[in-house]
């Protein structure tokens, strides 16, 4: 019995991933009253920028044909602006891609390759998660 593979739906992950609001804040240099932020902003976009490698690496070992696709238009307003403004819209946005990897998890659950990696990337995203929500001022209301 052949493997059902979700190609098209890691597909659609990997274009989320690479064009997350997380890559398009790193890539757009915000500057921050608190240098730290921006770094471990920098730092946390490079992680996610190693999940989208190991999805492509998956679908090329597939022979899929990746769209790669592109930023989100609504991001072109948002340059020139500091990471503290972009925190709320961050996590918001992280959060969003947690749950998609988590729907992805039992959508995929007959793809055991595809359902490995989604766990694990599930787990890195988590913790990207968790350390923007660190970033976050205590009194600062969470989106």
């Amino acid at each position: 019995m052949a493997v059902i593979t979700h190609d098209a739906k890691l597909n659609d992950l990997l274009v989320d991933l690479h064009y997350s609001l997380l890559q398009y804040v790193a890539e757009t240099s915000p500057w921050s009253q608190k240098p730290q932020a921006a770094s471990t902003v920098e730092q946390l976009a490079a992680q996610q920028q190693r999940h989208v490698a190991r999805l492509v690496d998956l679908l090329r070992m597939r022979n899929w044909s990746i769209d790669f696709g592109t930023y989100p238009s609504e991001y072109t307003d948002l340059q020139y602006l500091s990471v503290e403004f972009f925190l709320p819209r961050l996590i918001a946005a992280q959060s969003a891609v947690v749950s998609e990897l988590d729907e992805a998890v039992h959508t995929c659950i007959d793809d055991a390759v595809a359902v490995a990696l989604l766990r694990d990337l599930l787990t890195g995203e988590q913790e990207i998660l968790a350390q923007l929500r660190q970033l976050q001022p205590q009194s600062a209301p969470v989106n």
